[in-house]
């Protein structure tokens, strides 16, 4: 921590930990304080003096001026003093202080002598309050809120992706708190090295850096284990932060590590529950009373609906189901929705709470395209599947929507493998492969493909005239669309399309042959045979 000469305004923060009333001077108050006075009789030019007594007249303040005094700190009851005319005494006044002269006077001069140790001792008063409140779950808010008074400074703390868990403006950033908020709302914004949680942690450090709009912040890591869990800002003008800042920084990152172990071990412990409460209902080992009870429990109402969601990724080289399921339940508390979740295997199993009168489960749909966003951007190379179920009005229905997850986020691997396209599928968009699953192993279906596709996946260029025509179906048969989308020429088009019709011996202008042509291809994608 960079220790300096005090001014005025150093020693009133250091002292006190509710800010001073300003009465006169205070753009001077950068100057060098050089010693404290108890009486007006002892006082010499350049000290700053202490005085009991408020109720005083303009003569006296002309004395004090006249005797060279650089400021004046009123504390005490009573009516403060008018300042009248300019003046080049610095006046402030702390009425509520409750402390005799003697001791403040002694606590002042032990500041300005042994500056460290009175940041040594402010910073053990800092600490003590910061885990006071933490001992007894005040929460991030209190702490950025405490943080923000202590330090008259803006405060965030932010989690290890930089999304924001608390803030706080200081009274002087108020009317751009939203900006800076918003320009700091990410990793991106942090020093390089902190952008390493490991190494962040390794060397905790607190940084200073500048931020647009003559303002700089204090940033530093907030370290659990061996990892960075999340990152503590204190903001300010450029220019004023100083040794206060670096203390409440300093204790704040820690205590800020206690609460976030602490809720990490309550996280945990709530995935273990439930994981167990899926399992069991899932095994149907609980009585209904028992499984309600468990249920709302956990915070879900069983007055409303429920939606499975399963997830999974792409088995080669993927993230492991424990780091998928840290990124769902970040979405999940992001958008403020009441979902149980557990680790299941390769996968992780949701149940998303819904309005019990819904005909389409839109918080599970928004939930299952958040982590798809997420993922993109975290796993941008690791294809991620996900199967939504139908919705659930009573627990008896939450294995059928399960299983019906389950059912869509097979049909996510099997298409979307193949087609490239990746976004969440729910159960009831499946159409007629919700047929096709329940026939998928019967012999009449594969023969039925073969019949339908045989010759034409025997073909030359055989996948680019099964492009062709799923392109065709998806567009309704329209030949303008159709050649559109597949950037070729009409004639193109006709010509590839009069060659299916010959090796196939469909005529694709009938509706009957254009059906069974399509069932064909929706078996075809569904088995995942091999493209020719």
């Amino acid at each position: 921590m960079p220790v300096k000469n005090l001014s005025l305004k150093d020693l009133f923060r250091f002292a006190f930990s509710e800010p001073v009333i300003w009465l006169a001077g205070e753009k001077q108050a950068q100057a060098v304080v050089g010693w404290v006075a108890s009486s007006i009789e002892e006082a010499q030019a350049g000290d700053l003096l202490l005085s009991e007594k408020i109720d005083v007249d303009q003569a006296w303040l002309a004395k004090v001026q006249h005797q060279g005094v650089a400021a004046v700190l009123f504390f005490g009851s009573g009516k403060l003093p008018k300042v009248q005319g300019q003046t080049d005494l610095m006046i402030a006044a702390a009425p509520e202080l409750q402390m005799d002269i003697r001791h403040l006077h002694q606590l002042m001069l032990s500041i300005l002598i042994n500056q460290r140790a009175a940041l040594i001792e402010r910073g053990v008063r800092i600490h003590a309050q910061l885990l006071q409140m933490a001992a007894e779950g005040e929460g991030l808010g209190a702490l950025a809120r405490a943080m923000a008074e202590l330090s008259s400074r803006g405060v965030i703390i932010q989690d290890k992706r930089g999304r924001i868990l608390a803030e706080y403006p200081s009274s002087t950033l108020l009317t751009i708190w939203g900006d800076v908020v918003y320009q700091l709302n990410s990793l991106e914004p942090l020093p390089e090295l902190m952008k390493d949680r490991k190494k962040a942690a390794a060397q905790i450090k607190i940084e200073t850096q500048e931020i647009p709009g003559g303002l700089e912040r204090l940033v530093t890591p907030i370290v659990v284990g061996q990892m960075a869990r999340g990152y503590l800002s204190l903001v300010g003008i450029k220019g004023e932060l100083d040794d206060l800042d670096w203390l409440v920084s300093e204790q704040g990152r820690f205590v800020c590590a206690i609460e976030m172990a602490r809720k990490k071990a309550v996280r945990e412990a709530e995935k273990r529950l439930k994981g167990d409460l899926l399992s069991a209902l899932l095994q149907d080992t609980l009585s209904p009373r028992d499984a309600r009870l468990w249920v709302e429990q956990m915070g879900l109402d069983l007055n409303q609906a429920h939606v499975a969601l399963r997830f999974a990724w792409d088995a080669s080289g993927s993230p492991t189901a424990r780091r998928l399921e840290t990124m769902i339940n970040g979405e999940i508390a992001r958008l403020n929705l009441r979902v149980i979740s557990s680790n299941m295997g390769n996968e992780v199993i949701c149940f998303c709470q819904v309005p019990a009168d819904i005909k389409k489960p839109e918080p599970a749909l928004a939930l299952a395209s958040a982590v798809y966003a997420q993922s993109g951007q975290e796993f941008p190379g690791t294809p991620l599947y996900c199967g939504i179920g139908t919705i659930a009005k009573s627990i008896d229905d939450w294995r059928t929507t399960l299983r019906r997850s389950g059912q869509a986020l097979e049909m996510a691997r099997r298409l979307q493998g193949r087609l490239g396209v990746y976004k969440p599928l729910y159960y009831a968009d499946l159409s007629v492969y919700r047929l096709l699953l329940q026939l998928e192993h019967s012999p009449e279906l594969v023969a039925y493909e073969q019949e339908m596709l045989g010759k034409l996946l025997a073909s030359d260029n055989s996948a680019e005239l099964l492009h062709t025509l799923e392109t065709y179906f998806e567009h309704n048969g329209n030949l303008a669309q159709t050649a559109e989308a597949l950037f070729v020429h009409r004639n193109t088009l006709i010509y590839r399309m009069d060659r299916i019709a010959s090796i196939t011996g469909l005529e694709l202008d009938q509706p009957e042959p254009r059906l069974a042509l399509q069932l064909a291809l929706r078996i075809y994608r569904m088995s995942g045979s091999k493209t020719a």
